[in-house]
């Protein structure tokens, strides 16, 4: 199988080690030149995934030309942001019979579309399968070989299966599921709650808050994403409590961090400033946000977050006026 990742982020990194580790055939696009270089020089990718050894096998490119038309799986790892760019730059590159695999969370930010739907728009006309690749996955510890797992999607579950068997390790295992609508959006709104979650670290609030909050937040997240079609069930699996849980407890979690230097005083133009990775969460926040009130949905933690990052109230005010919500059955709707 040949393989190429779009992205030299640290999950591009990390996918494109397993694509290898895996027997693929497989090339990783680097958007500078520069990189590439740097990346073979040192045989790391220092910039974004320090200490994890990069083998020769693996072949490194700034040409999308050179790896996209032979390769049968193409992996989309670059920030939510740039996947509508990103695939108007692949569709002359792509044909009939591959698969493109979105492993970006978050929508789109021109339209607050799913990412696979503006993705399905730009390159459909390719007859190309579209998959998502995700789950509670740091590219720090899946880089480095640790335990973890993952979930392929895609409407037809021959092409989540053909991608399963080519990217799946003996420590990385992976499961298909054919609910694109709910794999994609737990993975866009973890990272709003994993916002809130940190915030809550940084205000030093504790255990029970922060078990509080994942458990409100997971309710809020299925609420959201089953009023556009998701399937409950898919909520309770690796893509939806498994992130959760991962992107929210873990000192790898960007967004989390995020959360603590909100909580700290920091607001969120500066904090983008002063990192060289994107906040997904950020994003995530406003867009949801948006899509919600269309719909008229009330997610709370979501609003709140929205004040705080678009609205300049404090998180301290913030989370007051979560706890002073009127009282309600707590499957409340």
């Amino acid at each position: 199988m040949k393989v190429t990742v779009i992205g030299a982020g640290s999950w591009g990194t990390a996918l494109a080690l397993k694509s290898l580790q895996a027997a693929n055939v497989t090339g990783l696009y680097c958007r500078r030149q520069e990189q590439v270089a740097a990346i073979r020089a040192l045989g790391e990718n220092k910039e974004y995934l320090p200490g994890v050894i990069v083998p020769p096998e693996l072949t490194l490119s700034h040409s999308l030309e050179d790896l996209v038309p032979q390769a049968d799986m193409v992996l989309l790892v670059t920030p939510s942001i740039y996947v509508r760019e990103t695939c108007q730059r692949l569709k002359e590159h792509l044909h009939e019979g591959q698969i493109l695999i979105l492993c970006a969370k978050g929508l789109d930010k021109e339209t607050g579309h799913r990412l696979s739907t503006i993705m399905k728009e730009i390159v459909g006309f390719l007859d190309v399968d579209i998959a998502l690749l995700s789950g509670p996955n740091h590219a720090e510890e899946v880089g480095r070989n640790l335990p973890a797992m993952a979930v392929v999607a895609s409407d037809k579950l021959t092409v989540a299966e053909r991608v399963q068997k080519a990217l799946s390790t003996p420590t990385f295992r992976l499961y298909v599921n054919k609910d694109m609508v709910g794999v994609e959006l737990a993975g866009t709104t973890k990272n709003i709650i994993a916002l809130a979650a940190g915030a809550s670290d940084g205000l030093g609030l504790g255990d029970n808050a922060k078990a509080a909050l994942l458990t409100r937040g997971l309710h809020e997240m299925t609420k959201f994403g089953m009023a556009l079609g998701a399937n409950r069930e898919t909520y309770a699996g690796l893509a939806g409590m498994g992130d959760l849980i991962a992107t929210c407890m873990s000192q790898h979690s960007r967004n989390r961090r995020a959360g603590i230097a909100l909580a700290a005083g920091q607001t969120m133009d500066y904090i983008r400033e002063h990192t060289h990775m994107v906040v997904e969460g950020f994003f995530a926040v406003e867009s949801v946000y948006k899509v919600a009130k269309k719909l008229g949905l009330d997610l709370p933690i979501t609003n709140a977050l929205y004040e705080v990052l678009y609205q300049k109230k404090s998180v301290k005010d913030a989370l007051q006026v979560l706890m002073d919500r009127s009282l309600k059955d707590e499957m409340y709707i």
